[in-house]
């Protein structure tokens, strides 16, 4: 078997364990209700952060996942995709950002474990989310109305790196 087979054998699994973790994690997780829908977002002008996010999940044809609307507001503020690369690029910058979840940084664990060759790309997502100011104390719902590339200069979060 090719490293690269071998690689995309190892993603593929990587990404079941991320589906599969979802629902037994809403067991234990009991967040805030969320104050707006993805079509309440739809309704936002383009370049605020809720329609950029609108036009993020959009473009996937995803709806918010229920109890992870902010954590997929973040993809679409940092610019990480949706993909088991995407999800571990994420948890690199919030690892790093001292944002991170538990479930967090047992999934950034799992995948350099898994995917020792994103290593490099990781450690760079990592001190990506150190020199940003800390989302933990962001309050991202009030920043909705705001304009994403303003929200991204507040918070340090360097456009140039967004992918």
């Amino acid at each position: 078997m090719t490293t690269s087979r071998r690689s995309g054998l190892r993603t593929r699994l990587l990404a079941r364990m991320i589906g599969a973790s979802v629902p037994l994690l809403n067991l234990l997780r009991r967040p805030q209700p969320f104050p707006y829908s993805l079509d309440d977002l739809r309704a936002f002008p383009p370049r605020t952060l809720g329609g950029a996010t609108a036009t993020f999940l959009d473009k996937r044809r995803f709806s918010f996942l229920p109890h992870y609307e902010t954590h997929d507001i973040i993809h679409s503020l940092l610019g990480y995709g949706t993909t088991t690369t995407g999800e571990l690029r994420l948890q690199a910058f919030m690892w790093g950002n001292r944002s991170s979840s538990f479930a967090g940084r047992v999934l950034f664990l799992v995948g350099i474990l898994a995917l020792p060759e994103l290593w490099a790309l990781l450690q760079n997502d990592y001190m990506r989310g150190r020199r940003a100011h800390r989302l933990a104390e962001a309050d991202i719902p009030a920043m909705l109305h705001d304009d994403i590339e303003s929200v991204r200069t507040r918070l340090a979060i360097n456009p140039a790196a967004v992918t």
